[in-house]
This record gives structure tokens, sequence and C-alpha cells, in this order.
């Protein structure tokens, strides 16, 4: 009788264990040196990417586990895509794990960043013990900008024209507003 349980716990264990809910597999994605602002459930910096089987330019809403965007640097990873069976309502149905850094490369210092019609929304220039955001990303402030004066003008629902240069080390400068 003991034998039957064991035979039947063992059984068990190997069905739930073969369950087939959650689907993955591996896809290389490469991914832009920097983001650019999107809108889900509310507006942030999502990563851009290039669908080559569409050729055109996609966001990337999701965050990616073991991985840390470097503003600047231009991936190439593999990441392990697994489909999740039964996601939280405002969740993603995928889920993105990274695999692999197949290539990191960095931009030319003085790299330009230019953003047209950027909404002020809420959180969209934001400034805090000293330090500006841009949709939380830092970013320095050139010698003769006011970052200031937009950060004022956050949350008044205008449109603003931004350009960013990169300094380095993963570090943008505002160099322009309007």
């Amino acid at each position: 009788m003991h034998i039957r349980i064991v035979i039947l716990l063992i059984s068990c264990f190997f069905i739930i264990s073969c369950d087939d809910s959650e689907k993955s597999k591996t896809k290389n994605v490469e991914f832009f040196s920097y983001k650019t602002p999107c809108t889900g459930v509310f507006q942030k910096l999502c990563l851009v990417t290039h669908n080559t089987d569409k050729d055109v330019n996609e966001f990337f809403y999701d965050s990616i586990e073991g991985f840390d965007f470097i503003w600047g640097h231009t991936y190439q990873l593999t990441l392990k895509v697994t489909d999740i069976a039964n996601p939280p309502a405002d969740g993603s149905s995928i889920k993105y794990d990274l695999v692999k850094v197949v290539s990191d490369s960095e931009d030319s210092l003085g790299t330009s960043y230019e953003y047209e019609l950027v909404e002020l929304l809420d959180n969209t220039f934001t400034k805090e013990l000293d330090i500006f955001y841009f949709l939380g990303q830092s970013f320095e402030c050139d010698i003769n900008v006011d970052c200031d004066g937009l950060v004022n003008l956050n949350n008044s629902g205008g449109l603003v024209n931004v350009l960013f240069k990169y300094i380095g080390d993963g570090t943008i400068v505002l160099v322009q507003w309007n």
C-alpha cells in the first residue's frame, strides 16, 4: 500500500512539473542607445528596438530581469521570453529574462537625442535633491539652460521640444528646450 502511495505521489510530481502553461523561447533583440516617451498605463520612457520583419522601430514596454539599461549604449541581447498563462490584470502576459549580452557599444560623446512635442504631464520633468529627471531618467542641466523653468511647466499639459547630448558614462545633459 505504501509503495502505491509513493508511486502515485511521484507520478503527480511529474505531471505537475510537465505543465506547459508557461512556454519559453529565446530571442535576439537589439535595443537602441536611448529611451523615448511612451504611454501605457502612464507616460514613461521605453526602450526602442527595430523590428526587422516590419522594418519599423517599436517601443519595448516591459522590463528585462537581470538587465540594467545604460543610456548611450546600444545593446544586442539574447532574451528568454516566457508566456505567462495567467498574468495579473495590469501586467504583461510575457516575462523577459536576460540570457546573454551579445554586444554593448557606446555612443560617441556629443551624440544628440532630440524629442519633439513631449507632453508636460505629472512627472515629465521633475527635480529632487538638486537632480533633474526626464520621466525618471536623471540628467544634468547645461549652464545656459533654465531647467528649473522647465520643471515649473510640468503638469501644464503643454508641449515642449528638448535636446539632450551624451557626455559619457551613461549621462545626458539637457542643452536646449522650447
